[in-house]
């Protein structure tokens, strides 16, 4: 895969870790084998989510953590033509659990030769102050990640997809991080059920006001056997149709976002075997090179407005 040129107009998370750690990094997608406990405890779950969109193949179950990097480290490395990675906790929920039983598998991580850092996803109602201070002395021996899935900050959203948390949850473990100096990203869907373009940009700029290090915005999709399938067939859900209707949303809310907060995604990457919507036609390149060319034409770039 050809490497993309860094753009100039947003704050691009790549090239920082291009620049951090000396060439380009990849992400090793790693699973505990354990299932969403919101999933379980709140059926459905997220009404957008389904299980084996991150990892069609469910590894963790019968595999280490160790096997799982050296696996991967060769197939990725290989693909992306580097030997930089980040060990990236990303199938499901990966804070939750017997405290030693979670510490033994991020040490397969953080004692493996090839691993540069460790990145964490999961959710603000399901870390504990007991993680917390476990990444904080980890991130001594190696750079700690910590990604939260928020959505929205709007209160009637994530009660209509059955989020099972509010934002002042996302605002007490982000203040925990912050005081643990632990970096934070966080994940924004554009497009949820009810929510208006001014919305999705209020989301924006509040997350501006606080102290995260980078944000990933992706488009709302629907997945097969998600619950929000039916309402999708039922024209119940209207949906960015085309990246050219998304374009002007996603610019409007960089250019909210202040300098400082890198972006690590545009849009949602998912595996075509459970998407059904939207269909865009379109490579990562030519998003990059769609975003560049609308804040270029409006005379704009990331921050503009915050």
């Amino acid at each position: 895969m050809a490497a993309i040129k860094a753009p100039t107009h947003y704050n691009s998370y790549n090239a920082y870790l291009r620049q951090r750690f000396g060439g380009r990094c990849a992400k090793l997608s790693l699973d505990l084998g354990i299932p969403c406990p919101h999933r379980q405890k709140n059926s459905p779950g997220c009404t957008y989510c389904r299980p084996g969109v991150i990892m069609i193949e469910r590894s963790g179950a019968y595999d280490t953590i160790a096997n799982q990097i050296n696996l991967k480290a060769l197939k990725v490395g290989a693909r992306y033509k580097t030997d930089i990675f980040l060990a990236y906790f990303q199938n499901e929920t990966n804070t939750i659990g017997d405290i030693e039983w979670l510490r033994a598998r991020y040490d397969e991580a953080f004692n493996h030769r090839k691993i540069k850092g460790v990145v964490i996803s999961t959710r603000p109602d399901m870390i504990s102050e007991q993680v917390f201070d476990m990444l904080a002395i980890k991130q001594h021996k190696k750079p700690v990640f910590l990604e939260f899935g928020l959505q929205s900050i709007h209160s009637q959203t994530l009660k209509r997809i059955n989020r099972g948390h509010d934002f002042e949850d996302f605002n007490r473990v982000l203040q925990m991080a912050s005081e643990r100096r632990i970096p934070v990203a966080v994940h924004i869907i554009l497009g949820l059920p009810g929510e208006t373009p001014e919305m999705m940009i209020e989301t924006c700029k509040i997350l501006a006001q606080l102290p995260i290090d980078s944000i990933k915005l992706h488009h709302l999709q629907i997945y097969r056997d998600a619950p929000l399938e039916a309402d999708w067939y039922q024209n119940k859900i209207k949906l960015f149709d085309s990246f050219e209707d998304y374009l002007p949303v996603v610019c409007d809310c960089l250019e909210v976002l202040p300098w400082r907060i890198k972006i690590q995604r545009l849009v949602a990457d998912s595996p075509k075997t459970y998407l059904l919507a939207p269909g865009w036609d379109i490579n990562k390149n030519q998003i990059i090179k769609g975003v560049e060319d609308e804040l270029a034409r409006r005379g704009t770039k990331q921050g503009s407005k915050s």
